[in-house]
């Protein structure tokens, strides 16, 4: 028996793309729903496919229950939950889960885009109980389910995540570089000596923590990662926070993942390029002697593990 079900809403990064030239993949911002059996349902990110979901969830005629975990507060992550209608029903529930800022909190964060200035509906008309829980890179659980949080490579504070449930497990890491290509003035990777100290990590934008990414994925049955980039797009765009297809299908090769998902794509790439990038991230995968089954993830498209 299947223990996980993973759906797709939203599999586009920077900003929504609706039109002909993005049917096949969907043109909603990110946003994944990860349904346990006999156990808790989980929404990874609240980017405009956030809205789709709702809708879906509120043909079930329940009282809706969920975890929602953002891993970052650019726009493409969060634009969807305003237009997220399970949250203004009465008895539903929802906790959301993300980091903090430097100077806001993560209740403060959320509430911010539906100031009047930008949005004619306050956090408080929301009428199901929505209430805030702050992490940082951590292990805990929710019932059943072992959650692992692991700081990405990305510009502000945004978290990876592991899910694991009945000896199966997903990683979710929607926005993320290789780490090797941020060094210091003198061509050296910045090594921190406290984890902790996440400070020093996002005010200098540098560390090399790729083995430490290896063993966060490690053989994990399902690897969701941002594959934004041709390796020719990427060298423009080093620092940015996303990565080159290359460099997603070698973390998976490294990590010996079951399963690649394509993710995070980039919004001036149509529906043939993304075919593109799907076809050489399986010819990589070919020549090095790895059989792991790789797609570009689409809007709609269902795996269950």
């Amino acid at each position: 028996m299947k223990s996980i079900k993973v759906k797709f809403w939203g599999v586009r990064g920077s900003i929504p793309t609706p039109g002909p030239s993005t049917l096949l993949y969907g043109g909603n911002t990110a946003c994944v729903s990860v349904e346990f059996t006999d156990g808790p349902f989980f929404i990874l990110d609240a980017g405009t496919g956030i809205r789709e979901l709702g809708k879906s969830l509120l043909k079930t005629k329940r009282p809706i229950h969920a975890y929602i975990f953002i891993s970052h507060f650019h726009w493409d992550h969060i634009q969807g939950l305003p237009f997220f209608k399970p949250a203004f029903v009465p008895g539903n529930k929802f906790t959301i889960f993300g980091t903090d800022d430097t100077t806001l909190d993560l209740d403060q964060i959320i509430s911010f885009q539906m100031n009047p200035t930008y949005f004619p509906v306050a956090i408080q008309d929301m009428r199901a109980d929505i209430r805030f829980k702050s992490i940082k890179e951590e292990t805990f659980f929710i019932d059943d389910v072992k959650v692992q949080t692991q700081y990405l490579n990305h510009p502000g504070y945004t978290l990876g995540f592991r899910l694991t449930y009945k000896g199966k497990s997903i990683v979710y890491i929607s926005d993320n570089e290789p780490f090797q290509f941020n060094t210091d003035l003198n061509d050296q990777p910045l090594v921190l000596t406290e984890i902790d100290d996440v400070e020093t990590l996002f005010n200098n934008f540098k560390e090399n923590k790729d083995e430490r990414l290896i063993n966060f994925c490690k053989e994990t049955d399902l690897l969701i990662h941002d594959t934004q980039f041709f390796p020719e797009e990427y060298e423009s765009k080093v620092t940015w926070g996303h990565s080159p297809y290359n460099y997603t299908v070698q973390l998976a090769i490294r990590s010996k993942v079951q399963r690649l998902i394509l993710f995070h794509h980039d919004p001036d790439h149509d529906d043939h390029t993304i075919d593109k990038i799907q076809e050489l991230s399986r010819k990589s995968l070919f020549e090095a002697g790895v059989y792991i089954p790789c797609d570009a993830a689409k809007e709609g498209m269902e795996i269950e593990i």
